[in-house]
């Protein structure tokens, strides 16, 4: 649950960030912004470690998942023999 929440988080800061990269535009913003692009862009970095984060433990969890069935596979054959 915490995994997904944290991607859940970084999904919505990258679509903050990506608003804010648009209004340092003349699409969303009066005029260009250097500094609220530079601002979106330091933080979709973070926005993507988050993200990273949650898959990361995503992963750990489904490995973990596996080596469980893998030892439990392998200990109902010893058992048998």
């Amino acid at each position: 649950m915490l995994f997904r929440i944290l991607q859940s988080v970084g999904i919505l800061a990258l679509l903050a960030c990506a608003v804010l990269a648009l209004q340092g535009t003349p699409l969303l913003g009066p005029e260009w912004s250097r500094a609220r692009i530079l601002y979106a862009g330091a933080g979709s970095i973070s926005a993507l470690s988050l993200l990273a984060m949650g898959r990361i433990g995503l992963m750990l969890r489904r490995l973990e998942a596996s080596q469980a069935a893998l030892l439990a596979r392998i200990e109902s054959q010893a058992g048998r023999e």
